[in-house]
């Protein structure tokens, strides 16, 4: 991946956002792993098994990406850790500093689920503890990414045809309009990984200009903000909410 683009340490930042699917529920199930007191309805397990819903080699490849930045920047939630401590007091000041240290640092490798008519997946492994604490992320990141892949994969099969009928290749870049942080930054990877184009061709970062877009208009400029150009801005958005009623 590009480090002008996604700068690693800023990936894994994002990516850790993830961090917070894992629930006090979990934390709690992981403490009692960790100090050997499963209750019943524990179910401790080393694998987790991601199923793949797409067979093509850049789908794994991809995911393969985002789970190298989750890897980095996951961190069990420690406000949640403080929550459980007050939940369960039998938690030992080991368990905590564990919980509050604990990395994923899986092995992963592709393989077929026989199960399910031998579908590929991502087999990951790692101790029952992290596990237990990073299924719900997981998911998380799964959901996303598949969302995000097949737009992304669409827009590509759209340019692909294009250049196949007119010799012409339409220029498909990455502009996120309300997304948050996270689920831009995999729809942006999905992008790059793609061929398509990631960036905006409309101004340079400083360079004051508005730039009315389909569903929002953006101002791009540095600090301090122009008052003229905010204010058109508003009355650009107000043109489209008119227009819509």
């Amino acid at each position: 991946m590009s480090d002008i683009y996604f700068p690693e340490a800023k990936s894994a930042e994002i990516l850790g956002e993830l961090s917070a699917w894992t629930s006090v529920a979990d934390i709690l199930v992981a403490a009692r792993i960790l100090e050997a007191r499963p209750v019943q309805r524990d179910r401790p397990d080393s694998l987790l098994l991601m199923p793949l819903e797409h067979p093509e080699l850049e789908f794994k490849q991809i995911f393969a990406i985002l789970l190298g930045y989750l890897m980095k920047g996951y961190v069990v939630p420690y406000q949640k850790i403080a929550v459980c401590l007050a939940l369960d007091p039998q938690i030992t000041d080991a368990t905590r500093s564990t919980l509050l240290s604990l990395r994923f640092r899986p092995t992963v490798h592709v393989g077929m689920i026989p199960t399910m008519q031998n579908k590929p997946a991502f087999f990951i492994q790692d101790h029952p503890a992290v596990i237990e604490l990073l299924q719900s992320p997981l998911k998380c990141l799964m959901g996303l990414y598949l969302n995000k892949y097949e737009f992304s994969k669409s827009l590509r099969n759209i340019i692909l045809e294009a250049e196949q009928l007119t010799r012409g290749r339409p220029g498909i870049f990455h502009r996120p309009y309300a997304d948050g942080c996270l689920p831009s930054f995999i729809e942006a990877v999905c992008f790059y990984a793609l061929g398509l184009e990631v960036g905006t061709q409309f101004a340079s970062p400083g360079r004051p200009i508005l730039d009315i877009a389909y569903r929002a208009v953006n101002i791009q400029t540095h600090p301090p903000v122009d008052p003229v150009m905010l204010g058109a801005t508003f009355q650009a958005s107000q043109r489209m909410l008119d227009a819509l009623r």
